[in-house]
C-alpha cells in the first residue's frame, strides 16, 4: 500500500519553523509599536515647543514700545517680562519664567519639563546676555534669542525679531 502524506518528523520541523518565524515577526511588530509611541511623544513635544515659540513671538510683536511704557520689555537671565496690548483686556503684563514643572507664561504651563531658559539680545552688531556687566550698546535691541532646554537633554532655540 502506497501511503500519501507527511511524516511526523516533517510536521514537527514545519511547526518549529513557523514558531521561529512567529517570534521574529512578533519582535518586529513590538519594535514598530515602540517606535510609534516614541514618534507620538516627540511630535507632541515639538507641537508644544512650536506653540510656545509662537506665543513668545506674538507677545513680542504686540508689546508696547519703550516710549509708550517705561518697562515695555525687561529681560533677566532666568526669564522675561513685557507689557503688551490685549484686545479685550487692554494692557496685559506677561511674565515668562521657569518653575519646577517647566516654562510658565504668567500662571499657565507652556512647556512641561523645561529645565533652563536662556536669553540673549542682539544689538549694535553683537549678542549680549541680559544683566551682563560689560558695556551695553546704545542702540535698541533688534532681536532676542530664546533657548529652552528640556530635562531630557533636548535644546530648542529660536531668534525672534523685535
Amino acid at each position: 500500500m502506497n501511503a500519501r502524506g507527511f511524516t511526523l518528523v516533517e510536521l514537527l520541523v514545519t511547526i518549529a519553523l513557523m514558531g521561529v518565524m512567529a517570534v521574529i515577526c512578533w519582535r518586529g511588530l513590538d519594535y514598530v509599536l515602540a517606535q510609534r509611541a516614541e514618534v507620538e511623544r516627540e511630535s507632541l513635544e515639538v507641537a508644544r515647543v512650536l506653540r510656545t515659540f509662537a506665543q513668545l513671538e506674538r507677545d513680542l510683536a504686540q508689546r508696547l514700545p519703550e516710549t509708550a511704557f517705561a518697562n515695555g520689555l525687561s529681560l533677566t537671565p532666568g526669564g522675561m517680562e513685557l507689557v503688551r496690548h490685549a484686545p479685550q483686556a487692554g494692557l496685559l503684563r506677561v511674565v515668562y519664567r521657569l518653575s519646577p514643572e517647566g516654562l510658565m507664561r504668567n500662571d499657565v504651563l507652556l512647556l512641561p519639563g523645561a529645565s533652563a531658559l536662556r536669553l540673549r539680545v542682539h544689538a549694535g552688531g553683537f549678542w549680549t546676555l541680559p544683566g551682563e556687566p560689560r558695556v551695553q550698546p546704545p542702540v535698541p535691541p533688534a532681536a532676542i534669542e530664546v533657548a529652552v532646554e528640556h530635562a531630557r537633554g533636548e535644546r530648542y532655540v529660536k531668534v525672534l525679531p523685535l
